[in-house]
């Protein structure tokens, strides 16, 4: 009598190992919702998570140390013509949007010095799309301001990493106006061309400062933005950051092009802080890498 329960112990164990396995066979997990998401140490996060949807290309999450920027893991993000997700509250279908893009948790609080970093590599055949604006990184706001941009609903973030014209940008939105009608004013700083960012690790590094009213912006441990006036003009609840491969107002390329190009970026290092020493390998070697 005991030996058949012991053996249905033992069946009973290896069935639920079999389906973390399967669970983890990618290296990265789904939760009850059916979201993507990856835990991180070393990062300052606790995890990053896909509240929208996705389909089987959109992510990866490569182990190979040969061509990650450091330790084990790299991860992937493709974004092919008709990629538009949703959840309860947002339709990137409905609002000329496309993505496949994390956001990452804890949210951050409005005071000090808050600093992000992340690790970026294009595809050897990425290209930005004419007319339609490709963000790979941003600093987004929870219960900030709202108003509309091209007609659409639009909840503008407080910076975005653009692709656009062969180069990438910090986006800084400029807001002004009142909070439920914003407006919305970017201005943007060239970082580097997209042209050098094909098949090589670039080191992205931002820091908001919101007791002395400043932003910097660090391209490979070189700070090369540097905006002395403050990072907000509405306070929002909290902030966060995200990353990805978002592109909005679609319809500006597909109205004449049928079908945006497929672009694959690669991502790794995703940390934040409270100084650049935080987040930057170039400004600080010895901190420890993130799987």
């Amino acid at each position: 009598m005991i030996k058949p329960l012991i053996s249905k112990l033992f069946s009973l164990i290896f069935l639920l190992i079999l389906i973390k396995t399967n669970a983890l066979g990618n290296n990265f997990l789904f939760d009850k919702n059916g979201n993507l998401f990856i835990e991180t140490s070393n990062s300052g996060f606790i995890f990053h998570k896909n509240f929208m949807g996705q389909n089987k290309h959109n992510f990866d999450y490569i182990k190979d140390n040969s061509k990650s920027r450091s330790g084990n893991y790299y991860q992937k993000f493709e974004l092919r013509n008709g990629d538009c997700f949703g959840d309860e509250n947002w339709s990137d279908c409905d609002n000329d949007r496309q993505r496949i893009e994390f956001s990452s948790e804890p949210n951050q609080p409005i005071f000090g010095k808050q600093c992000y970093g992340y690790s970026i590599k294009l595809s050897n055949n990425f290209t930005d799309i004419k007319k339609v604006s490709t963000t790979l990184g941003q600093i987004h706001q929870k219960g900030g301001p709202s108003g509309k941009a091209n007609s659409l609903p639009s909840f503008p973030p407080l910076i975005q990493i653009d692709a656009r014209k062969g180069n990438l940008y910090l986006n800084w939105h400029k807001l002004s106006g009142s909070r439920d009608n914003v407006r919305d004013e970017s201005k943007y700083y060239k970082l580097k061309t997209l042209k050098s960012m094909k098949g090589v690790w670039t080191d992205i590094s931002l820091c908001l400062d919101f007791e002395n009213k400043r932003i910097d912006a660090w391209v490979d441990g070189n700070n090369i933005v540097k905006i002395s006036e403050s990072p907000i003009f509405f306070e929002p609840k909290s902030i966060y950051f995200k990353h990805g491969i978002y592109q909005s107002f679609i319809s500006n390329y597909t109205s004449f092009k049928r079908e945006t190009p497929t672009q694959i970026v690669y991502y790794d290092e995703v940390r934040r802080g409270n100084s650049i020493e935080d987040v930057d390998v170039n400004v600080n070697p010895d901190l420890e890498f993130i799987d």
